[in-house]
């Protein structure tokens, strides 16, 4: 476990962290109530079982026990439900536990977008409008987290990951896009199963830490129905720095950033999201809020600025809820529980 030490060599870290991240597009997906309340500014805290998906070394410098458990929806439509410029939206489901150096976590990725209203097909009164492309895409993760202590203040870890892929693509007649969205259920799908890898490295100096996280290393595809062509998911990688006044410890305030190394796809355009957030503990640790905002430096910025809340029902143990909202009608929302000694 991270604990205080001197400043160490932190230039030749980022150095490193740089030359990885350079290497790898990138495709982000919200996950975790309390990172996604601090405007998902989260790799360099990192500090419970939501770590095995923020950043799997992240466990190693925070509780000695966690267990995590929430589901989160979100989307973005621009222009309403009738829009005719298309939409998405997204789930996460997500169920941790983390005794370091070891972790155990599934969670549940689910995005379905619809293209904008297609023209009319022929003339006359049997011409058919208001047709959109729809296209989703479920990943179920079950993965083995280990981390490796390289020394006081550096941990590596890496996630060994079985993907279960579900993809759906289809045409539907809905002309409103919230409409064509829900009727993704309808459409053909085929499922594929591959193996992946996520890793991890935490630097904690004092009150201090910096992480970086890179998922689906393999770039695993998944076939697309009716010999359709395969999705594949794209790797993905993010950079955090993080402070907190209590580190090594609880602390009371944390402040974070966070900045994408590489672009996202979305309706509105790809992102390349850099964050800012904060979480403030009251009440002796009974009572948590946060707050934070993330912006794309991709194209326009299209803000997106959240609030969440921990309640504690009794001694390390949370009810926890974040809701957020943006730029194109983009929001988001979810609740989870969580637990740690």
């Amino acid at each position: 476990m991270a604990s205080k030490t001197n400043r160490g060599p932190l230039w030749a870290i980022f150095a490193m962290a740089c030359l990885l991240a350079a290497a790898v597009p990138a495709q982000a997906q919200p996950l975790g109530t309390r990172a996604a309340g601090m405007g998902q500014a989260f790799v360099a805290v990192a500090d419970d079982a939501s770590s095995v998906y923020w950043n799997p070394a992240g466990m190693a410098t925070g509780a000695y026990v966690s267990f995590v458990v929430d589901f989160g929806a979100g989307d973005s439509i621009p222009g309403g439900p009738g829009g005719s410029d298309g939409g998405s939206k997204t789930s996460a489901r997500l169920l941790a536990f983390t005794l370091p150096p070891l972790g155990l976590g599934y969670y549940r990725l689910s995005r379905v977008i619809a293209g904008p209203v297609e023209a009319a097909e022929q003339e006359g009164p049997s011409r058919e409008e208001g047709r959109r492309n729809v296209q989703g895409l479920t990943t179920s993760h079950l993965g083995v987290t280990l981390a490796q202590s390289l020394n006081q203040y550096l941990v590596l870890a890496g996630t060994v990951k079985l993907v279960r892929g579900e993809v759906s693509r289809g045409r539907v007649s809905m002309a409103g896009v919230s409409d064509a969205l829900d009727a993704a259920d309808g459409l053909p799908r085929r499922t594929t199963s591959r193996a992946d890898v996520d890793a991890g490295v935490m630097l904690a100096v004092e009150q201090w830490r910096a992480g970086l996280v890179a998922r689906n290393l393999a770039t695993p595809s998944f076939d697309g129905p009716d010999g359709s062509a395969a999705v594949e998911l794209e790797r993905e990688v993010r950079l955090g720095v993080a402070w907190g006044s209590g580190w090594p410890g609880i602390s009371r305030v944390v402040l974070s950033a966070d900045a994408d190394l590489t672009e996202q796809a979305s309706p509105g355009g790809d992102r390349r999201d850099i964050a800012a957030g904060v979480e403030t503990w009251w009440l002796g640790q009974r009572l948590g809020i946060r707050g934070g905002v993330r912006g794309s430096t991709a194209g326009a910025a299209r803000p997106v600025v959240a609030t969440g809340v921990s309640a504690a029902l009794a001694a390390g143990v949370y009810v926890e809820a974040h809701v957020a909202g943006g730029d194109r009608d983009e929001r988001s929302w979810s609740v989870g529980a969580r637990f740690t000694f």
